[in-house]
């Protein structure tokens, strides 16, 4: 006789960015080794790809995440993590006072995070009396391929990945219809005042993020630690 099969729960989360509704199981106990193993690696790529890969088993290959804003992707994961190996996890933070080795055991209730979209800028940019860009936030793909690249560099791939339309007073023009020559050409011609604006969009895109206050229980020194991204909250 065979042996019983576990048939996994399902959970379902709001994202804080694209207001996708996902439904997700939790993972697996050989999935939860993967990632284990990957993450002794330290190689972000190789997190981010196992992340992927795991995302895209616990939602029946219903949510490719490269295709997520990133504080999606964090979020989402930071969910699948809470509902397969607990809500709570123990964090060790040393003390940030110069010789002292005071250990803080913090419990972080993963519950307690929330990407706060509050000041996030609205995503059509007037730019001058005529024209109107509309801009998407950059997909994890996207920022995982422009890492390592200068300000400079980095200008003209992100705008090409996030410009999505331009409106006139008469046209919508669809970057889709146009080729990457064009996009760029009509990137170069901003004004410094015009790129600006569209600067203050990407700055205001939300992260995933949680700052924790100890007082050091060895020196008195009061500890601020915020913990950002995917591996502080692997």
């Amino acid at each position: 006789m065979a042996l019983p099969v576990q048939k996994a729960p399902t959970f379902k989360c709001e994202l804080p960015v694209s207001q996708l509704n996902v439904k997700f199981r939790p993972f697996l106990v050989k999935e939860q080794q993967h990632l284990l193993i990957t993450r002794e690696s330290e190689n972000p790529q190789e997190i981010y790809d196992a992340i992927l890969e795991l995302i895209k088993s616990v939602t029946n290959g219903e949510v490719d995440a490269s295709k997520l804003p990133m504080a999606d992707l964090e979020y989402l994961f930071l969910q699948i993590r809470a509902r397969s190996v607990g809500e709570t996890v123990k964090l060790p933070l040393v003390c940030q006072a110069e010789g002292c080795n005071g250990v803080h055991q913090e419990v972080l209730d993963l519950e307690d995070i929330r990407v706060n979209t509050s000041e996030m800028k609205d995503n059509k940019i007037q730019i001058n009396d005529e024209l109107i860009v509309e801009l998407s936030p950059p997909t994890t793909k996207t920022v995982y391929k422009l890492q390592g690249l200068d300000e400079n560099e980095m200008i003209q791939p992100l705008m090409r990945a996030c410009l999505l339309r331009i409106y006139d007073s008469e046209e919508i023009y669809e970057m889709s219809d146009h080729r990457d020559a064009e996009i760029d050409e009509f990137v170069l011609s901003l004004t410094m005042e015009q790129f600006q604006k569209i600067s203050e969009y990407f700055e205001s895109l939300p992260q995933l993020k949680h700052t924790i206050e100890h007082t050091c229980e060895v020196c008195g020194h009061e500890n601020s630690t915020t913990l950002q991204g995917l591996q502080n909250f692997f």
